[in-house]
């Protein structure tokens, strides 16, 4: 399994309510350039922190500009999410979304990278345990065990 560190921005009643990390689990696959939907969307395999914490406490969207994200297997670092390294920051993200699509509230828009350097993605076995951690955020804790034949 595929997994990456990621941040969920949590819709209130006409703006952003809090954030929530995520932990975004996928089936490894071959294809870059075509949507990965059988790998990605399936049950279960969003893992969401336990906690939403309020926008405010994290200085508002422009605040997220400078956090970082940290996903550990088993204790070992295996990737970084820098948001002021993305493509569009928070408020652009969700200006650019807001353009095309109704965000209601309950709703949730995700941003970060699921990808290395490298292009790859961190891989977990069973027995494995994923930490994901972000200052203001208490950790976000998956195991991963064998699925059992039906």
């Amino acid at each position: 399994m595929q997994v990456a560190a990621s941040l969920g921005l949590v819709m209130g009643e006409g703006s952003v309510l809090g954030a929530v990390l995520f932990n975004d689990v996928a089936i490894a696959h071959e294809s870059y350039y075509r949507p990965p939907v059988k790998a990605r969307c399936i049950d279960g395999f969003l893992g969401v922190g336990a906690e939403c914490v309020p926008i405010a406490q994290l200085g508002g969207l422009a605040g997220l500009v400078d956090l970082q994200i940290e996903l550990h297997i088993n204790g070992v670092h295996r990737q970084t999410t820098v948001l002021a390294e993305l493509l569009r920051d928070a408020a652009t993200l969700l200006a650019d979304v807001s353009e095309f699509m109704t965000l209601r509230p309950g709703d949730v828009l995700m941003l970060g990278s699921d990808c290395l350097a490298d292009g790859t993605r961190p891989l977990v076995h069973p027995g494995d345990t994923v930490e994901i951690t972000a200052p203001g955020f208490a950790p976000t804790l998956h195991s991963f065990t064998q699925e059992v034949a039906a």
